[in-house]
C-alpha cells in the first residue's frame, strides 16, 4: 500500500499534476477550527489589521509579516492617540525593546518582527470592526464572516515543518 501511494505521488510530480503548495492568511474559528477565509501568501508578506480601539474609538493599523514557519509576526502598530492598552513608549518585550515613534500626527510603535504565531480576536461591532488587507490588496471584514463575539484567529495555514 504504502509503495503503491509513493508511486502515485512520484507520478504526479514527473507529470506536474501535483497542485502547488502554498501558504495563506487566514481567519479560522477558534471554537471549531473551520477556515472561515482565506488567502495565499509567502514568507515576507505584509498583511494589515485594521480596527477601532474598543475604549477609545480610534482607528488603530497593526501590521504583520509572515514568518518563515513561525506564523505571523508582528512589525508596528500606528494609531492617533495613546490611551487604554495603547502603548506610550518604547516598552521591553522579552529581549526586544519597541521603538516608539511621535510624528506628531501619528503614534508608530515598530515591535521588530516580534514573532506572535497566531492573533486571537473576537469578532466585534461597530465600534471594534476588525479588517484584515493582504499585500495583494484583497480585503475581508471579520463582521462578513462571522457573528459578532465569536472567538476567531489570523494565522498562516500551510507553514513547512521544521
Amino acid at each position: 500500500m504504502l509503495a503503491t501511494a509513493l508511486l502515485l505521488a512520484g507520478a504526479l510530480v514527473l507529470t506536474g499534476d501535483a497542485p502547488a503548495w502554498r501558504m495563506h492568511i487566514a481567519v479560522v474559528d477558534h471554537d471549531t477550527s473551520v477556515t472561515l477565509w482565506s488567502e495565499p501568501v509567502e514568507v515576507g508578506e505584509r498583511i494589515r489589521l485594521e480596527h477601532t480601539h474598543s475604549v477609545h474609538g480610534r482607528p488603530v493599523v497593526e501590521v504583520f509579516s509572515v514568518s518563515d514557519g513561525d506564523g505571523l509576526a508582528l512589525e508596528e502598530m500606528r494609531f492617533d492617540a495613546t490611551g487604554a492598552n495603547l502603548p506610550s513608549r518604547p516598552e521591553q518585550i522579552g529581549d526586544v525593546t519597541t521603538t516608539f515613534v511621535n510624528d506628531g500626527d501619528q503614534f508608530r510603535v515598530v515591535h521588530h518582527g516580534r514573532i506572535l504565531g497566531t492573533v486571537p480576536l473576537r469578532v466585534g461591532g461597530p465600534m471594534v470592526d476588525h479588517t484584515v488587507t493582504t499585500a495583494d490588496g484583497v480585503r475581508v471584514r471579520f463582521l462578513d464572516l462571522a457573528p459578532r463575539g465569536t472567538h476567531v484567529e489570523l494565522r498562516v495555514q500551510g507553514m513547512p515543518g521544521p
